[in-house]
């Protein structure tokens, strides 16, 4: 078992041991994610073809949930360090997801994210880089 499995079993049972308090989603900045400022973004899958998509990012905590984003979870900080950060979000009735950041530089990241969401297994790996400032108005 690599050392990805251990830290999701590890968290796993933390979590349903009830030792962990979850936070909610509106916590504060991850240490790792407070020198990424908001702004316009291009995400692309890892090491697919197809062009990057940008996407304004008012709040950069969106990249910890580019799926179930709109529903209310709770979450679990599994990792924070200046260049890395990995929580765990739980999301009653809709699914979960863990998502580990790993912060290059503050324009550019590398996203990696699980979980199951409306009963589905997925797996999501990104390259992110700051582009610019959103457009006015835009969010």
């Amino acid at each position: 078992m690599g050392i990805r499995s251990l830290r999701w079993v590890a968290a796993a049972l933390v979590l349903a041991s009830g030792a962990a308090t979850a936070q909610p989603a509106a916590a504060p900045t991850l240490t790792a994610m407070r020198a990424v400022a908001p702004g316009n973004w291009s995400l692309r899958a890892s090491g697919s073809p197809e062009a990057a998509r940008a996407s304004c990012f008012a709040d950069t905590a969106a990249f910890l949930r580019l799926r179930l984003r709109a529903a209310q979870c709770s979450r679990f900080v599994i990792d924070d360090t200046p260049r890395l950060s990995t929580v765990h979000y739980t999301c009653p009735g809709i699914g979960h997801v863990r998502t580990t950041i790993h912060v290059d530089t503050p324009r550019s990241l590398r996203i990696e994210s699980e979980g199951i969401a409306d009963g589905m297994p997925f797996a999501d790996a990104y390259e992110a880089r700051r582009i610019g400032n959103c457009a006015r108005g835009q969010r």
